[in-house]
């Protein structure tokens, strides 16, 4: 397959670097190879027998010169446009997949002036001083990025879009797509942010670079914009009022009733229309864009910090052992709507059978309150080691009525989790990611293979997606179990059979080790707040099935917490007796 034809050669006062084309006139490169310079020439060896071109450096970052200095970036403006086609950002979270995808390189090593490949993958998914992206050799050996690979576009081996611009060798790191946008406002409507139209990124960026310097606090106006349960900003708040926009840009996917963007742009107008010199027409054009975007979701307003609107009307099971016997449960019915919820009824239950049928009756009942416009949704909150417990196969009369499951999507949720608000706080901000995604790639946990729990926990606190166990939880074990661990993660999403894997030392190609190839296949594409509706359709297969063999998803335990879809009720501020 034929290179990108946007990758430069640059040279400049002598310094050979490298760059790539994202409009047709403008080149991003770092500034360390345009360094003191305001002229450069730009080569393009994807375009055989076109000549050098002239071109000017139009914007750079704030690199001073020194090899840990932020901004080392620079954007040249050809005079001339070339007959190439521009390169395409990926979304901001693409390098961070896992598996990790395959990055290539192009770099212009000296007496290699056609240049040479690199291939890479990013080391982790988090930034180094907020600024870079380590990378690592993709295999351990192959071509190393040495000089002339500066300014290299870091593109995806599958789709060749970029990721980032290679910025220094020892070690290897780049400035990702994301934190370039986040310096210079004009690359974000090249930037794909999944909700954001690239003219609507373009006007507000416009917009706000009409504010004065000092005109508003963009620490407050992003607090007030998403309200308490709402993203949260990174620590050590923002520098500018973009950064604060592009986060929420970067970050968070508009619905109706939640645009926290258009409430960030309502209150910055009116903090420039009372500021001491405020600039004719600007509060009016931020309102007039926060109406235009706001029209599109067909939002008439909307307040701060309200939680997206997924489409799920929920009821939910709380099940906890009860000091009245052995085998006393405590069990408890809600029907949510509107963000509150209402007790559908409450008793202490013995047996599972006698269980099976409460919960059965409940569930019905709790239909009568559900919103209408809404998709039912099933939770049930366990304790850990109930957590194997079938109830998506839970059915009143065997051969007669169909399971549970199979009626309405069902998802289980750990009570010791829900009970624990460090951990409520983590899993509402990683759906605000969760949310903008469209794939679900699986992180899998095989058959005898996960490391101790503790060091589980903290290796899974980077994986927002899916997690997949080749085998079931042992109840007896829950205290040690790695499923355990991902949920102390805490893992939003974690998958498992009811049956799989139970060789400590299996080396794979076993029952689980399949159901997590099949698993992975299936979850690619489904977007992570809608899994419960897929599951749902999957139990359905699965329960028709009637070849010889066992249907590979038989018994799939779907563990799916979004605390948002579940809102705890806050106790009175006073008693209501005083």
């Amino acid at each position: 397959m034929a290179s990108p034809s946007w990758h430069a050669y640059i040279e400049c006062g002598g310094a050979v670097g490298a760059g790539f084309l994202f409009t047709d006139r403008q080149v991003l490169t770092c500034a360390h190879v345009v360094w003191q310079e305001e002229r450069a020439e730009v080569r393009f060896p994807g375009l055989p027998g076109h000549g050098p071109v002239a071109a000017q450096v139009v914007a750079r970052g704030g690199w001073a010169g020194g090899a840990r200095d932020p901004g080392d970036w620079a954007v040249l403006e050809l005079a001339e446009a070339v007959p190439v086609r521009p390169a395409r950002f990926a979304r901001p979270d693409a390098p961070y997949a896992y598996p990790p995808p395959k990055l290539l390189a192009h770099g212009f090593p000296e007496d290699y002036e056609e240049g040479v490949i690199s291939e890479l993958r990013v080391g982790a998914a988090e930034l180094t001083a907020n600024e870079w992206t380590q990378l690592e050799d993709w295999k351990g050996y192959g071509t190393p990025v040495s000089g002339g690979f500066s300014g290299a576009g870091a593109h995806l081996a599958e789709s060749g879009e970029v990721v980032g611009m290679v910025s220094s060798m020892d070690p290897v790191r780049m400035v990702s797509a994301q934190v370039l946008a986040r310096s210079w406002p004009p690359l974000a409507e090249h930037v794909p942010t999944p909700g954001h139209r690239a003219a609507e990124k373009r006007a507000l960026a416009a917009l706000l670079a009409r504010v004065p310097e000092g005109a508003a606090d963009p620490d407050r106006l992003f607090r007030q914009a998403v309200g308490p349960l709402g993203l949260a900003a990174p620590d050590g708040g923002f520098a500018n009022l973009w950064e604060a926009v592009w986060h929420l840009l970067a970050e968070s996917v508009p619905r109706a009733g939640a645009l926290p963007l258009a409430e960030f742009a309502v209150r910055l107008a009116a903090a420039v229309d009372g500021g001491p010199a405020p600039e004719a027409g600007l509060g009016s054009g931020l309102r007039e864009w926060a109406r235009g975007y706001r029209a599109r979701f067909n939002d008439p307003g909307g307040g701060p910090g309200r939680a997206p609107d997924l489409g799920w009307s929920p009821v939910l099971v709380e099940i906890n052992r009860s000091g009245e016997g052995r085998n006393a449960l405590l069990v408890e019915v809600y029907a949510y709507r509107d963000g509150s919820r209402r007790l559908v009824d409450a008793a202490t239950v013995t047996g599972e059978r006698q269980l099976r049928e409460w919960v059965l009756d409940r569930v019905d009942a709790a239909f009568g309150d559900l919103d209408d416009r809404g998709r039912a949704l099933v939770a049930f909150a366990l304790p850990r080691n109930w957590l194997h417990k079938p109830v998506d196969q839970w059915v009143r009369r065997k051969g007669i009525e169909p399971p549970l499951g199979c009626v309405s999507p069902v998802v289980v949720m750990d009570r010791l989790r829900r009970k624990n608000p460090r951990l409520q706080w983590t899993l509402r901000q990683m759906w605000e990611t969760l949310d903008g995604r469209r794939g679900s790639p699986v992180h899998r946990i095989e058959c005898g293979r996960a490391p101790r729990p503790d060091k589980l926990s903290v290796q899974l606190q980077d994986v927002y997606g899916p997690v997949g166990f080749a085998r079931p939880p042992d109840p007896a074990r829950a205290a040690t179990e790695p499923h355990g661990a991902a949920l102390n993660a805490p893992s939003p999403i974690v998958l498992w059979p009811h049956t799989g894997c139970t060789g400590a030392a299996c080396d794979g190609g076993c029952r689980g080790s399949g159901f997590l190839d099949e698993l992975a296949r299936w979850l690619a594409d489904l977007a992570p707040g809608e899994l419960p509706g897929h599951v749902m359709k999957l139990r359905k297969e699965a329960f028709m099935h009637d070849e010889s063999g066992p249907h590979w998803a038989a018994g799939l335990t779907l563990v799916w917490e979004d605390p948002r879809r579940f809102p705890a009720v806050a106790p009175p501020d006073r008693s209501p007796l005083s």
